[in-house]
């Protein structure tokens, strides 16, 4: 009986692992957009279920969107608030520039940016470089978000490729 438990506790243990893989990592998406003939590309970090930040990027367009999702629901005094978002990587600022707020999901806050291609060069090829931290400070949120390289240089290539063919 016990060895059935814990076998039990095992198997359920073990089931679990691949639904939190990519947290508290840099994982990147693929795919083509049969509309635009570009192809789009999402470069993500999952800090919580409610939490994170995305990086978009499509060949069809110019520059990359950046969002954070702070993880707290979307109130009305943020609808009008033009927040100052930040970069910064390895502990170097790198650039900030003026978002606009929304929602998404389940009515989550987000603070997001469209970096024009300049601006989106510079982030993407620091994105790629970065050794231990990128750090965003979203406009909306108490304490910026201080996320681990891990997964960013594969990640960031992605991007870098993605605004070469722009």
């Amino acid at each position: 009986m016990i060895k059935r438990a814990l076998l039990a506790a095992i198997t359920i243990a073990c089931s679990h692992v691949p639904a939190t893989a990519d947290f508290q990592r840099w994982s990147v998406d693929r795919e083509q957009d049969p509309f635009s003939g570009g192809e789009k590309v999402a470069v993500n970090y999952m800090s919580s279920m409610r939490s994170g930040v995305f990086v978009f990027c499509d060949t069809s367009e110019r520059g990359l969107m950046v969002r954070a999702i702070p993880g707290f629901a979307n109130e009305p005094q943020l609808a009008g608030l033009t927040p100052i978002i930040a970069f910064a990587f390895d502990g170097e600022l790198l650039l900030s520039d003026v978002g606009q707020t929304g929602s998404v999901g389940d009515n989550l806050a987000i603070s997001q940016v469209m970096l024009k291609p300049d601006n989106a060069q510079k982030f993407v090829d620091a994105f790629a470089k970065a050794k231990k931290q990128i750090a965003i400070k979203d406009g909306i949120s108490d304490s910026p978000h201080l996320l681990k390289a891990s997964g960013s240089t594969a990640a960031g290539e992605s991007l870098v490729a993605c605004m070469a063919k722009q």
